[in-house]
Parts: C-alpha cells; sequence; structure tokens
C-alpha cells in the first residue's frame, strides 16, 4: 500500500509505513490541546495565509484535530513519526507530527487557507464516511482471516496426522525377542541376502528373532505380549511359505514381505522381522490379528513300520561279519 506524504520525496512515504486508524473526537481533541505547536511549522503556517500568530495557533489546532478524525494517518515503522493528510473533501493539507509528545514539525498546504475556501463538507458526513471505511476495513480484514483459517484448515487435513497413541500394553523398545518370547540383543548385521528362495527358507529359521516394533504393532493389539512372539512365527512362516502367500519385495534397505492384508519387513540379512504393519496416515481401522488363520503347519507323522525296518537293516549292517579274503 502506498502512503502519500508531502513530506518526502515523489510524495510518498519511505517503505515500511504503515496507514493509522482515526482519532476518536475526544482522543483528537485530547492530543492538539496538549500538542506543542513548532516555530517553523507555525511561521510556514502563518506566511502561506498571511495571518496573525494567535490566529495561526488556533487554526493549525481546530484543522488538525479535524484531520485526526477524518483524513489519512500515517506512521513511521517505529512509531515517531505521524503524517495527517487531510481528507480528500478538504484537500492536500497536512502536518506532520513528532510522537509521542505530539509535536507539531511541519505544516504543507496549498495557497488557499482551508478556512477560506467556498464550500466546505461538514464534519457529519466526513466522520459517516469514516464509519463506513472502518466497516469495509473490518470486513476485509474479517474475510482474510475467514481465508486464511479456511487454509490452515486444508493444510491440516492435507498434512498426514501422526499415529494415534497406543492403548495396548507394549513391550520394552530397543530389543528383539526370540522365538519364546525371551529378550535379546539386536543382532549386528551380517552378509546381505538377495534372493527370494534364500530370503523365504533363511526368515523361518529359529534363529530369527522380532524387534519391539514388530511386536508392539497394532496388528497385535490384542494379543498378550507374552503370546506374541508365537504368533508372529505364525505370520511369518505362512507368508514366506509359499509366493501364493506373501510377496517378497527386496530393497536397497530393507526386504518387504506383503500379504493377508499384512506388510513386515526385515533386515537386509533376514536376521530379524523390523516392523509389522506400520501406521498408515487416514487408515482407521487396521487389520487385527486372527490366530485361526496363522496356524503353524503341523509336523507330518512318522510311520513306525519303516522306521523299524531302518533301524534292523542298520543293526544287521553294523553285526555282519567282515568277507573273507580271497
Amino acid at each position: 500500500m502506498v502512503h502519500r506524504s508531502p513530506f518526502h520525496p515523489a510524495g510518498r512515504a519511505p517503505q515500511g509505513w504503515a496507514a493509522g486508524d482515526w482519532l476518536s473526537s475526544q482522543d483528537a481533541r485530547a492530543l492538539v490541546a496538549g500538542a506543542q505547536i513548532a516555530p517553523e511549522a507555525l511561521r510556514a503556517y502563518m506566511s502561506a495565509y498571511i495571518v496573525s500568530d494567535a490566529t495561526g495557533d488556533r487554526q493549525i489546532r481546530q484543522f488538525l484535530e479535524r484531520i485526526l478524525m477524518t483524513g489519512r494517518l500515517s506512521r513511521s515503522p517505529d512509531g515517531g513519526s505521524l503524517v495527517a493528510l487531510s481528507h480528500h473533501h478538504d484537500g492536500s493539507y497536512a502536518f506532520l507530527l513528532a510522537m509521542p509528545d505530539a509535536r507539531v514539525v511541519a505544516y504543507r498546504g496549498p495557497r488557499t487557507s482551508w478556512y477560506d475556501r467556498p464550500s466546505r463538507t461538514p464534519l457529519e458526513e466526513l466522520l459517516e464516511d469514516v464509519s463506513e471505511r472502518r466497516q469495509r476495513q473490518q470486513d476485509v480484514a474479517e474475510r482474510r482471516r475467514l481465508q486464511e483459517l479456511a487454509e490452515e484448515r486444508r493444510k491440516q487435513e492435507r498434512s498426514p496426522k501422526p499415529p494415534p497413541e497406543p492403548t495396548w500394553p507394549l513391550l520394552p523398545g530397543d530389543r528383539a525377542y526370540d522365538w519364546e518370547g525371551r529378550a535379546v540383543p539386536v543382532p549386528r548385521l551380517r552378509r546381505l541376502i538377495t534372493d527370494e528362495d534364500v530370503i523365504r527358507r533363511t526368515g523361518r529359521r529359529p534363529y530369527v528373532v522380532f524387534h519391539a516394533d514388530a511386536l508392539n504393532s497394532p496388528f497385535f493389539r490384542e494379543v498378550p505380549p507374552e503370546k506374541r512372539a508365537a504368533a508372529m512365527r505364525g505370520v511369518v512362516d505362512k507368508l514366506l511359505r509359499a509366493p501364493t502367500k506373501g510377496t517378497v519385495s527386496i530393497g536397497p534397505g530393507a526386504i518387504t514381505v506383503t500379504g493377508q492384508k499384512v506388510t513386515l519387513t526385515f533386515t537386509p540379512d533376514c536376521a530379524m522381522v523390523r516392523t509389522l504393519n506400520p501406521p498408515r496416515p487416514g487408515y482407521n481401522t487396521p487389520a487385527r490379528y486372527r490366530a485361526g488363520r496363522w496356524r503353524l503347519p503341523r509336523p507330518r507323522p512318522r510311520d513306525p513300520s519303516s522306521e523299524q525296518s531302518q533301524h534292523v537293516g542298520e543293526d544287521a549292517h553294523r553285526h555282519a561279519a567282515p568277507s573273507s579274503p580271497r
């Protein structure tokens, strides 16, 4: 916004000057009554309109009071200076005040005094115009505020929401757990595995451990902490058992296995399950563990007759007499 000022080059106030609000009649009257008029400003007014000291002082105070209530006010960035420019219906008369002591330090105006103008707009009309402009400014400010609130609300809706705080029991973090649910140190990273078949075999071996982040997943929110390691064994075993159960994706920093509404990640050496179903923004109903879907396969029964015949054959072979030399 450009602030007009006859006290600056090109009639424009420097960058940073801000429009000031109009003063009430009481505040304007109090400011003018206590203001000091610098001799330079008084002489400029007296020489322009050929008036006495007393008349110049009285006219400056009366006219300045009118301008403070209805004119165009502009304040310096530090609030130390105030330019009071008359309402456009009154012409282009201006005073420069030094604040906060309200000292009138300069005056600029046309050759004809405002008091000698053939017609002057009544103060009531100017105050009504000021009231309408103030209302328009308030309406604009309110619309801008509502627009900013709406934009901030849209930004919040677009930004990912933090996952809710867990309400289920949690295992201590920053550690791993073995198949029996015992706390063990987090294993060091070993040789990377990049073959899917090797991953499917290695990920189901007993030395694979489960990080607390995976066992504390919302997927296990209804599983007691002491039973989560056994439940995780069933999930890992089923997803790695065959490509039809789970898909393996090998990335630069993790091995991801997806299937059955489950996403779990292994460390690149496939020695630890790092995460399981990490929270997703906007996903309010995460899947939950159901024991019936993740049962470990039963071990295959052995044939006793075949075992007995195998043992008999092995005993006969051990007790057989050595062949005689020819």
